[in-house]
């Protein structure tokens, strides 16, 4: 009988113990402030998500069609509308010939490039030629799910047989965005005369008008 009591008391103490120990272990893993198990890293897009973003590239086709006001230092204002318009033209409007646009976003918003256009006319032997170079910085930003705002500033140039114009450009473009590489511009715009020449004497032109172009953002 002692025996068996003893065996009894044994299995107690064991049972006690190991219970102690279990009660030990999950009070630890309770404890406010012990180290968690580690996150598993998180991986960041490579490139642009977002209109504006830092390192992405735009190309644009501007001045595909839109109105424009036309008034020179000297002569007669005139309000023109255009659908790719040809630079030699009667609704050439100097600035706004359609042209190519490249822009890079330096950093965050903020972007950097140059619009550039050509043409060349020939007449039996003959041939006259137009181009445009329109450098700016631009301030592109997302202002909802689908449509960003471009601001831009800077100067265009244009030069054809008999008439060359320089300009300070203001571009207010808004750009709705209708798939993840495709957008749609709206373009109202502005061109303060700084110098000029048509036909060998001084001319300035002024322009006002709106703009629509396609953009493609990468």
């Amino acid at each position: 009988m002692i025996s068996n009591q003893k065996w009894m008391l044994h299995g107690a103490l064991s049972l006690a113990v190991v219970l102690s120990a279990a009660e030990v272990r999950a009070q630890k893993l309770e404890t406010p402030g012990a180290p968690a198990a580690e996150a598993a890293p998180t991986t960041s897009s490579a490139g642009p998500t977002g209109f504006g973003d830092s390192g992405q590239f735009v190309l644009s086709a501007e001045n595909l069609f839109g109105f424009t006001y036309d008034h020179p230092s000297s002569g007669t204002s005139r309000t023109t509308y255009g659908l790719l318009a040809s630079p030699f033209g009667v609704v050439a409007t100097p600035y706004e010939w359609p042209r190519l646009a490249f822009d890079y976003f330096l950093t965050k918003s903020i972007s950097a490039g140059a619009g550039i256009g050509f043409a060349r006319s020939t007449s039996g032997s003959d041939a006259i030629y137009a181009f445009q170079v329109a450098p700016r910085l631009g301030y592109g930003m997302m202002v909802g799910p689908w449509l960003a705002v471009w601001p831009q500033v800077g100067v265009t140039y244009v030069n054809s047989t008999g008439q060359s114009y320089l300009g300070l450009t203001i571009n207010l473009a808004a750009v709705i965005l209708v798939a993840p590489h495709l957008a749609i511009t709206v373009a109202p715009e502005g061109n303060i005369g700084l110098s000029g020449t048509q036909n060998g004497s001084s001319l300035k032109l002024t322009t006002a008008g709106l703009q629509f172009g396609l953009a493609m953002p990468f």
